[in-house]
């Protein structure tokens, strides 16, 4: 096994005409941040398994909840913020799948997203991103 396998292997099986999602809640934390919280969506998608629901259809139905519920985050967020720009980074967004089915629903909310051109959207790209922060620190 290798770091991300389950993530990969779960995006490949996906059933790309699947359309029900698990629902993840969005909420207040406890230091002003919101919190997706999985529960419910996990307890769902564990009774889809043990009723005999093909993986590929939960396989979607977990990637549609994720895409659903950084929708509703950024949404909350760019309001209480008035913010108009999301910026997408980190390694989930390798996964094409989560990708094509966060960005249109953000665009159709009406942000406009930022994707990684010129670096990786994991870890090469944070520790850029750290070294850019620590330059500008430094000034």
């Amino acid at each position: 096994s290798y770091e991300g396998q389950a993530a990969i292997e779960l995006e490949a099986i996906a059933d790309p005409d699947e359309r029900g999602r698990y629902e993840i809640e969005v909420r207040e934390g406890t230091s002003g941040g919101l919190v997706l919280d999985p529960h419910a969506a996990l307890t769902a998608l564990g009774a889809d398994a043990g009723s005999g629901t093909e993986p590929a259809v939960l396989a979607a139905r977990f990637h549609d909840g994720v895409a659903a519920a950084t929708v509703a985050a950024c949404e909350a967020l760019a309001v209480r913020h008035e913010l108009e720009t999301v910026v997408l980074s980190g390694g989930v967004w390798a996964n094409r799948l989560l990708l094509e089915r966060t960005v249109p629903a953000l665009e159709a909310a009406g942000l406009h997203v930022l994707l990684p051109e010129l670096l990786p959207p994991g870890d090469g790209g944070i520790s850029y991103g750290q070294a850019v922060v620590a330059a500008a620190k430094a000034r």
